[in-house]
């Protein structure tokens, strides 16, 4: 389990930097734009930019800011993918870092102009209105499985093994976009939404009667006997 996956209930790891500009640097913004560009031509998808994340080094995913964690990302996998050559890119870096002042290239092509902003449009939408039979109701219990880790995730590593109750079963069925090796996110599937006691996810904080909630795919979900 990468410790990127597992902070719930960590200690020590503030202070927490609340950041409420979506934007704090003006080339986070142009990032932003090449990531939109990327997504509207499906270059890629939201899991290659959480996939390299989650293979940092945890010191440095925790050491640097979000946007540049998008921007090592994304010169990662256009160069494995061969969009750059590394030598290209770090030529190009440095003559901007030389060269501050230097206009930015101006280019556009119509065609992906229209597409991106399509996509800004209609964005990724992973719900479908498809029959489903879900597999649990409302007032289930249900364990959160501790399946084999592919190259991405979207089950928190502190719930797993965690008995909760369905709170809600949502209409449809949803997809999440993974192009790589899944832990079984492949195929549109129920979403619930699992409530937890604190106390029976951290035994050792005082009950309050605080509780937790988090939205489960099917797959990460199995029956609790003799409920």
């Amino acid at each position: 389990m990468k410790l990127q996956q597992f902070l719930g209930g960590i200690e020590g790891l503030g202070p927490v930097a609340v950041e409420k500009r979506v934007f704090v640097e003006p080339w986070e913004a142009r990032l932003f734009g090449v990531h939109a560009t990327m997504m509207g031509t499906s270059i890629w998808a939201w899991p290659d930019v959480r996939v390299k994340a989650e293979g940092m080094n945890p010191l440095d995913y925790f050491k640097y800011r979000y946007y540049i964690k998008w921007q090592g990302a994304m010169a990662e996998f256009l160069i494995e993918r061969g969009y750059i050559e590394a030598k290209e890119l770090d030529a190009l870096t440095q003559h901007f870092l030389d060269n501050p002042e230097t206009p930015l290239p101006e280019k556009g092509n119509p065609l992906i102009t229209d597409r991106v902003i399509e996509y800004l449009w209609t964005g990724d939408n992973p719900y479908r209105n498809i029959a489903t039979t879900p597999r649990f109701k409302v007032g289930d219990k249900v364990c959160v499985k501790d399946v084999p880790l592919g190259i991405h995730t979207r089950l928190p590593g502190y719930l797993r093994n965690k008995v909760g109750v369905v709170e809600v079963v949502y209409d449809g069925a949803y997809l999440y976009w993974d192009k790589g090796p899944t832990d079984g996110l492949g195929t549109p599937q129920p979403v619930y939404n699992v409530r937890f006691k604190t106390t029976d996810i951290w035994p050792d904080i005082p009950d309050h009667g605080d509780v937790l909630y988090n939205d489960f795919f099917e797959v990460y979900l199995d029956a609790v006997q003799n409920q």
